[in-house]
């Protein structure tokens, strides 16, 4: 059991780290550009960085650190989609909006998934 709990935390954080790095190569060439989020995309490499210590090592500092890349993107992401209520029906359906919402949703349930998964003993 203590196997399969190492693997799925492993996943937790190659899943996002793969991501991550795959945007970082589609965007090579404009790094000095901001993203839709306002930051550059230079920037991409921290989260790069954490994401791999966190799945060689799995300590309380990298989960800390996960922990508020994860709650920023949240929080970006509550914040933006309370500003798009108001262009429902000008822009975007109900439904499109609802979906956005199931899908927050699924992003609290893995955040979730990360504080009942989070490392116990290791501290760096």
């Amino acid at each position: 059991m203590k196997y399969v709990k190492s693997m799925i935390v492993r996943l937790l954080y190659i899943i996002p780290l793969i991501l991550f790095i795959t945007g970082f190569i589609h965007r090579i060439n404009d790094l000095e550009y901001n993203s839709s989020l306002g930051i550059k995309y230079k920037y991409v490499f921290i989260p790069i960085l954490i994401f791999a210590y966190q799945t060689i090592r799995n300590s309380k500092v990298g989960w800390i650190l996960v922990m508020i890349l994860y709650l920023v993107f949240l929080f970006f992401w509550i914040y933006e989609l309370i500003g798009e209520y108001y262009l429902i029906g000008a822009k975007y359906t109900y439904d499109q909006y609802f979906f956005w919402w199931v899908y927050v949703m699924i992003y609290l349930g893995i955040g979730w998934i990360y504080y009942k998964l989070r490392p116990k003993d290791v501290i760096i």
